[in-house]
């Protein structure tokens, strides 16, 4: 009895130890997911929408400078080679230049389309290779597809990530998967890329570098000014979104692209705080 008695102790004594244990390494990542690391997850995922909304604009802005191919002088910064066979568009930076709105790009980028390229209707898949944007590293791909036109005669459409990773500087990388519907408010189909604007809606997943799951809802449609991104300002000028950071216990944050003034910023709020960041 006593044996046994002494096992029961042990068995109880070694189930307390874990659950300590686990309780203490649930309260050592609470503590460890500080507000600047929140702060860091806002910045690095805003800074991948910014990619995600420019590059996009980018890859039409010199396909209509290079309609046939090559590098037009004083007016792009890739060579551009159609291959209309497999319906490929290749832009190719080559080791850096500085081309579209002062941006330093370096590497390609691979579309494949259906249809006509020319036809505003027509799918797009986007990759990249060894493509590089100010030093920031992108992979993945990008689709946009369903293109249709909503009742109000505006063009829409939905836009995919599918592994899409902007690896900064630091060593630090985001990457993001999940589907938002593009709504062109202005400028959709008229061949004028600088007066489109965009909403989004909708929400994707993203990964920190740390390994934080992150879950992005849009609160309020967000808006992305193409003049504001040609003016050197971030293109996302309005609307709301969520964050829910994982971690043992989910912290909710928003973040506000302002008002619709071309500027460079965000504000995200962090229990109760306000921090403006400025994106990249």
């Amino acid at each position: 009895m006593k044996t046994k008695n002494r096992i029961s102790l042990l068995i109880k004594a070694f189930s307390l130890f874990i659950i300590a244990a686990v309780v203490l390494s649930c309260k050592e990542d609470d503590e460890n997911m500080t507000e600047q690391e929140e702060v860091q997850i806002a910045n690095e995922s805003s800074s991948s929408e910014s990619v995600t909304d420019e590059e996009l604009q980018a890859i039409e802005e010199e396909i209509a400078l290079n309609p046939e191919g090559g590098r037009i002088a004083g007016t792009g910064c890739a060579i551009v080679t159609w291959n209309k066979s497999a319906k490929t568009v290749t832009l190719d930076f080559g080791d850096g230049c500085a081309g579209i709105y002062g941006r330093e790009r370096s590497g390609k980028i691979i579309v494949t389309y259906g249809g006509e390229f020319g036809d505003h209707l027509a799918n797009r898949v986007i990759t990249f290779e060894n493509y590089f944007v100010n030093n920031r590293q992108i992979t993945g791909s990008i689709e946009l597809r369903d293109f249709n036109t909503n009742e109000d005669g505006d063009l829409t459409a939905t836009r995919k990530r599918i592994d899409l990773a902007i690896h900064f500087p630091d060593g630090n990388k985001f990457t993001s998967n999940g589907s938002t519907t593009i709504t062109w408010s202005e400028g959709g189909g008229d061949d004028d890329l600088m007066n489109d604007v965009l909403s989004i809606t909708g929400s994707y997943t993203g990964v920190s570098t740390r390994g934080r799951t992150v879950t992005h809802t849009i609160l309020e449609p967000v808006v992305v000014s193409y003049a504001c991104y040609a003016n050197g300002g971030f293109a996302r000028i309005a609307g709301k979104k969520e964050l829910r950071i994982s971690g043992n216990r989910e912290r909710v944050r928003t973040v506000d692209f302002g008002d619709g003034t071309c500027d460079e910023t965000i504000t995200v709020t962090i229990n109760g705080r306000e921090y403006t960041l400025t994106i990249a």
